[in-house]
């Protein structure tokens, strides 16, 4: 029965304390993040590499044929396993946010303060609704962790690279700030794009 998935009362009573027990370092199975590495409890490393979205829609009919062509050649030689995988979030639109604000603070005539406000709280409002979305894309790269395991993880990501660039498609290997904001969109993509890697302590006080 416990293959099923059930089992004594007891057993489930003594899951649950221990589920409740369990930290956020022993919930995941990332051991460590050393640069653009990951180390997992399960003895591997893994390495992810973003992709930069394009539209197909804006190429001829011939130039995707060749481009789907050239995808199927470069990524057939390719033997270690991977993973692509797509998220969603809600648009950064701080750049556009402070552009207008700047704007606000050089404007002198009331009426275009009217309307430049009226465009920071549409900006606002779009942003906090997140009906605008944008698409980041991934390759997931790994390997067991033995001996020369994280060059053979980072020659194996750059060989990635140059076959994405050979098709014109422009990509990174993510940094560790970069991952950071990766697993926190994987968990929490409503709220990721309001993730900051450059924190500080402070105590706020009012004036």
């Amino acid at each position: 029965m416990g293959f099923l998935g059930f089992g004594k009362k007891k057993d489930a009573d003594a899951e649950k304390q221990f589920q409740k027990n369990l930290t956020a370092n022993e919930f995941i199975n990332v051991r460590d993040i050393d640069g653009c590495v990951v180390h997992t409890k399960d003895n591997k490393l893994f390495a992810y590499i973003k992709i930069k979205p394009f539209s197909l829609e804006l190429l001829s009919e011939e130039e995707q044929r060749l481009r789907g062509k050239q995808y199927t050649a470069e990524f057939s030689a390719i033997t270690k396993q991977y993973k692509f995988f797509s998220l969603s979030r809600p648009v950064n639109v701080s750049f556009i946010l402070d552009n207008l604000a700047a704007k606000n603070a050089e404007a002198y005539n009331m009426k275009r303060k009217e309307l430049i406000r009226n465009e920071i709280a549409e900006v606002n409002h779009y942003a906090m609704s997140g009906d605008i979305l944008e698409h980041n894309f991934f390759i997931v790269l790994w390997v067991n962790n033995k001996q020369n395991a994280q060059k053979e993880l980072l020659k194996l990501a750059a060989d990635v690279m140059e076959r994405f660039k050979a098709c014109k498609t422009e990509v990174s290997l993510c940094s560790e700030s970069d991952i950071i904001m990766l697993f926190n969109l994987f968990a929490n993509p409503n709220y990721a794009h309001l993730e900051d890697d450059d924190i500080k302590e402070h105590i706020p006080f009012v004036k």
